[in-house]
């Protein structure tokens, strides 16, 4: 297995930054909405009180119509009620090519949720007296994590987990961004930097921590910091939209195809004393900046612990331009016949048609549905962004945390208490985030990859919590917290604005 060559940071992080920008122009091309209708009587009061059997009557009809409206894959859904997992159903396909229907014991990647998960690890080492929440984690550690500044003793357990101690997110530097405890910024290095202290404190691995201190005591037999290969045959693909990996790959396949051509029609010049580009030149081009283009994604995304999504985009575009190049050459040598001595109307015709079939192509791939993503192969155990699990498994955690059994009643309750406001009626406690509600309050966290969303929440006074996920990709961020709302009822909206990029990683900052 490879070395991670950007400090540690996850892998699907970086993708995720680095896709994230290519996301938003798609976004912008997509005509349908990625919000999701919802009941504006579920904004005024929650549903604890509905009878259960008419809540998931209500979500039996409401899922499956959702994933028609926005083109979800697939949909699986936990719901608590009193502190126990009452339902657990799944809806449309785990790959939409092989049409394996989609089954509620079948893992995903989810995400961000799994910070809760190792926040509450980190909790139960300060229940055993080997980490304290306000003392520098760097005391903890042999050689610093972070590099030397005026207040690198100032990031704590505390801090990191309420996401007030100035490091950044999706990024390889360890630069703090900001004193720490002085403003709010969601970090998952953060979350790796606890990583690095726990396996430091204990001399375990953190998927030992995990199956020791959550999977084990839990039940959560489904659920793995790394890729099992017992658990591999249950997990779900994720899914992109067909545009993606095509426009992946063209960008830098055209930019590719400008810079060999130029070379070879240099190398032409010098050899023939011609500019004139033959007909093998011309395909020596293409597969040359096909290969290099191939190439460049294999190494980059290999190195990133993705192969998967360069094999997506290496077929694609063999498909994209195979099609285009024979659609091109069949209608060329049908016209050479028609009109075999007018070369220049031969010309002017196959490249209006290579226009025409370029506009086409594009058409249809727009129009396209999802793309399955191949399985993840095995990755580097982190605690921030590689967890899989299945609804029924997070949901068993989401329990623990509303109640907990494993916990002491002391940082429970700080597990809960608002450590940074970031509005009125928004906070983010030791772990999770808090939402407050007519009253009550509702412990939080979602998860966000390229193809993978997914959302659980949990009221500890009443116990009443679901836990939702999708493998669609981020064109739908805000599906699976439209069908928690369902499931839940009451105000979402914070939800829906806290889980936006620039909200997160550009906060707000209120003293408690």
């Amino acid at each position: 297995m490879k070395s991670n060559p950007f400090v540690n940071i996850p892998r699907k992080l970086l993708l995720l930054k680095l896709g994230w920008s290519f996301f938003i122009f798609i976004l912008i091309l997509n005509d349908s909405s990625v919000f999701a209708s919802w009941s504006k009587e579920q904004d005024i009061q929650r549903l604890t009180d509905m009878p259960v059997e008419e809540i998931i009557t209500d979500l039996q009809s409401f899922i499956p119509a959702t994933m028609q409206e926005q083109n979800i894959p697939g949909v699986a859904i936990a719901l608590i009620r009193d502190h126990e997992v009452i339902w657990t159903e799944a809806y449309g396909a785990a790959n939409i090519l092989t049409r394996q229907p989609l089954k509620p014991d079948m893992l995903f990647d989810i995400a961000s949720n799994d910070k809760v998960v190792t926040a509450y690890i980190a909790l139960r080492l300060v229940d055993q007296g080997m980490l304290s929440l306000d003392e520098p984690l760097n005391a903890y550690l042999d050689e610093a994590w972070l590099p030397s500044s005026e207040h690198r003793d100032d990031v704590t357990l505390r801090r990191v987990l309420s996401h007030t101690s100035g490091l950044g997110h999706l990024t390889p530097s360890r630069e703090l961004r900001f004193e720490p405890g002085a403003g709010y910024s969601y970090s998952a290095l953060g979350f790796l930097y606890t990583q690095a202290v726990c396996e430091h404190v204990t001399g375990k691995p953190f998927e030992q921590l995990a199956k020791e201190m959550v999977f084990e005591p839990l039940g959560m037999s489904s659920s793995s910091f790394v890729n099992r290969s017992d658990l591999v045959p249950r997990t779900a693909n994720g899914h992109v939209r067909s545009v993606i990996p095509v426009v992946l790959f063209l960008i830098p396949f055209l930019i590719c195809l400008i810079f060999v051509g130029l070379i070879v029609l240099v190398i032409q010049r010098l050899r023939t004393g011609r500019w004139h580009l033959t007909r093998k030149a011309g395909i020596v081009i293409l597969a040359i900046a096909y290969l290099i283009t191939c190439l460049l994604f294999f190494i980059f995304l290999d190195e990133l612990g993705f192969p998967e999504y360069a094999w997506l985009v290496f077929v694609s575009g063999f498909v994209v331009l195979v099609t285009f190049l024979v659609a091109l050459w069949a209608v060329r040598a049908l016209l050479s016949r028609i009109i075999p001595t007018r070369k220049g109307l031969l010309t002017f015709l196959t490249v209006l048609w290579g226009v025409i079939l370029a506009v086409g192509i594009g058409i249809v791939i727009l129009s396209m549905g999802n793309f399955p993503v191949p399985k993840n192969a095995p990755f580097e155990t982190g605690s921030a962004g590689v967890m899989h699990s299945t609804a029924e498994d997070l949901a068993k955690f989401l329990i623990e945390i509303a109640d907990p059994q494993y916990l002491s009643a002391e940082l429970s309750e700080e597990m809960r208490t608002a450590q940074v406001w970031l509005s009125d009626d928004l906070a983010w406690g030791l772990g999770p985030g808090i939402l407050y509600d007519q009253g009550e309050y509702i412990l939080w966290q979602w998860g966000q990859t390229i193809d993978f969303q997914s959302v659980m929440m949990i009221n500890p006074q009443t116990g009443s919590g679901v836990v939702v996920w999708t493998n669609s990709d981020l064109l739908n961020p805000n599906v699976a917290i439209n069908i928690a709302h369902r499931a839940l009822g009451g105000n979402m909206d914070p939800i829906r604005r806290a889980i936006s990029l620039g909200f997160n990683y550009q906060g707000p900052f209120l003293e408690p």
